[in-house]
């Protein structure tokens, strides 16, 4: 697939996305396209849409699409996307990105001062100024990105601190998500030539065991040479099924920061170092088990994210990488079988600062092949030739429709897997988790309600995938996406995402057995005496979630307890199990 047409599809989506009912413009679909790849790259956990624009005057003009708060890192991300209509690839001016970056820098600052107080409790973006003026003295990043389809050729504003915060500043354009995104499934087109770009050999130690899967060194690469080879190449260099976000201004980043500007010589005690795989080498060997590596073929970084970006930083900052030296261990996998599985496991054992997402490291586990055997199979039961496609990986729907070798082809690939028939991992155990009545954990997060739904998956409390089940996972599905529909349409404003966790597992816990999954798979939609349920049931979890028991609450953390969905069940006389007390995460 070629950019242009990677633009037209995702246009095309967003058109689709809004004609279905699922956004109310066609631009807030756009939003969340763009947001959802990031999201789904791991670039960014947990996205929410919040947008909101003022531009009745440019001097108080403010705009912020999306945010995600990482509660864990002290750090909170916010989001502006600009949709350009033209259906051909445009660029955008330097003036307008500057002026969006300037938008949202100043709707956080306005956020700060209590502009919450001055909004409707429905606006959209109410909890992400409510948030912001509560945590303001815990925040200490805040990351501003500005997302477009259009071509954004400008290099973002310099970081800078603010009370003791760091605002930094990126920008993912057409050509950047499409990079991104283009590359899922594959571990290796990045051909490094040291010798000849970089003048430069890498001096390596072979582990002297020899193993049929694979072979491993260890030595040290300089600094500024891993510096210039992550600007060079960028995010080609991360492996793809464990993603790393390598902007993140954290307390361990400030550190190499610091060790770089002022103990250089230590870096090498310091450090960890990276972990890499490659699929071949060119090397002189130097005998004793001693090889000058001068060429790196298919190399990719699957450990040491926070390593490589700070000393890009660095290096883009002009401060002398000359005395420092990075230890790398690299890895040559010998054969193509399990080489996915073996890569996610080297960089979930190797990773010893960042949380590796379990989403990452499953797609192999016998429970996602089957359900992605099951959704290549089987057909909806309708008149045209339709079905549904679980991305057991992500980037697995973008790699099949790349295979199609005509545009005859890719047409009928998407008309036979529709975008909007597409299944994530992390999709399907959130709609799992609301029907299994867990809506505080879904209100967690994509990653969090993702590991609980894999551990029950491993501890053998949900059922092994049969066809009976793949339909009923899909059922679950059309009921969740009904769901967010209705609760859009209600414009109950924000919180969205918890009125349907908690509307969906309300209703299982009303309905009990009565809710026919094989009816809805069958007809592939939900009948009207339901829909009219659901549209009761949410307005009363509209009303109940808004409503906690400690008036000025943070309702997006509120939801995130058991306390909260107890609290609901009390409120509509439903008797509560007794269960063992869940850890609160949050």
């Amino acid at each position: 697939m070629i950019l242009e047409d990677f633009h037209a599809m995702i246009c095309e989506d967003a058109r689709a996305e809004h004609e279905a009912g699922r956004y109310r413009t066609t631009e807030e679909a756009m939003e969340a396209i763009l947001c959802g790849y990031l999201e789904e790259e791991q670039v960014i956990s947990d996205i929410q849409l919040s947008p909101y624009q003022k531009t009745n005057s440019s001097r108080q003009a403010m705009l912020v699409s999306a945010h995600a708060f990482d509660e864990k890192n002290a750090m909170l991300s916010l989001l502006a996307v600009k949709w350009e209509r033209n259906n051909k690839l445009t660029k955008m001016s330097r003036n307008d990105a500057n002026r969006m970056f300037k938008m949202v820098r100043r709707f956080y600052r306005n956020a700060k001062t209590g502009m919450h107080k001055e909004m409707e409790e429905t606006d959209t973006a109410y909890t992400l100024a409510q948030l912001i003026y509560e945590r303001q003295s815990f925040i200490t990043t805040v990351r501003i990105f500005l997302l477009s389809n259009a071509f954004v050729d400008i290099d973002p504003p310099a970081d800078a601190e603010e009370e003791d915060t760091v605002l930094s500043y990126d920008v993912w354009d057409i050509d950047r998500i499409f990079r991104l995104v283009g590359q899922a499934g594959s571990i290796g087109e990045n051909n490094i030539n040291l010798r000849d770009q970089y003048d430069c050999s890498l001096c390596m130690m072979k582990m002297q065991a020899d193993h049929q899967k694979y072979d491993c060194y260890v030595g040290m690469l300089p600094g500024v040479v891993l510096a210039r080879i992550y600007d060079e190449h960028g995010q080609q260099l991360i492996e793809r099924n464990v993603r790393s976000f390598l902007q993140a201004k954290n307390a361990v980043n400030k550190g190499i920061r610091n060790t770089v500007r002022d103990e250089p010589e230590m870096f090498m005690a310091y450090n960890n170092g990276i972990s890499t795989v490659a699929a071949w080498i060119e090397a002189d060997e130097l005998g004793n088990g001693i090889v000058s590596v001068h060429s790196l073929h298919g190399w990719q970084i699957v450990n040491g994210g926070q390593t490589t970006a700070s000393l890009a930083n660095a290096y883009k900052a002009r401060l002398d990488l000359s005395q420092v030296f990075v230890p790398v261990k690299l890895t040559i996998l010998k054969s193509d079988q399990n080489k996915d599985r073996i890569v996610a496991y080297i960089s979930k054992y190797a990773n010893s600062q960042n949380k590796i997402t379990m989403s990452d490291f499953s797609a192999n586990t016998p429970w996602h092949v089957e359900m992605e055997k099951f959704s290549r199979r089987i057909w909806v039961p309708s008149r045209k030739r339709m079905r549904w496609f679980y991305e057991r990986a992500r980037g697995q729907y973008l790699v099949e429709l790349n295979r199609q070798s005509t545009a005859s082809r890719k047409k009928k690939f998407r008309e036979e897997n529709p975008k909007s028939h597409v299944v994530t991992k992390t999709l399907a155990a959130k709609c799992m988790m609301c029907a299994m009545q867990q809506p505080h954990i879904v209100s967690k997060g994509s990653e969090t309600n993702f590991v609980k739904f894999m551990a029950l998956v491993e501890g053998g409390k949900l059922f092994f995938p049969s066809e009976r089940y793949y339909k009923h996972m899909v059922a679950n599905v059309i009921l969740f996406d009904k769901c967010v529909s209705i609760v859009k349409n209600l414009q109950l404003g924000d919180y969205k995402a918890n009125v349907v966790a908690y509307t969906i597992a309300l209703a299982y816990r009303i309905c009990e057995d009565k809710i026919d999954l094989d009816k809805i798979w069958a007809k592939q939609d939900i009948d009207e005496q339901f829909e009219s349920l659901l549209k009761k049931l949410a307005q009363k979890v509209w009303d109940h979630i808004t409503h906690p028991l400690i008036e000025g609450t943070n309702i997006t953390q509120w939801c995130k307890r058991e306390e909260c969905w107890n609290l609901l069940l009390r409120r509509q006389g439903i008797e509560i199990a007794s269960a063992k007390k869940e850890d609160e995460e949050d």
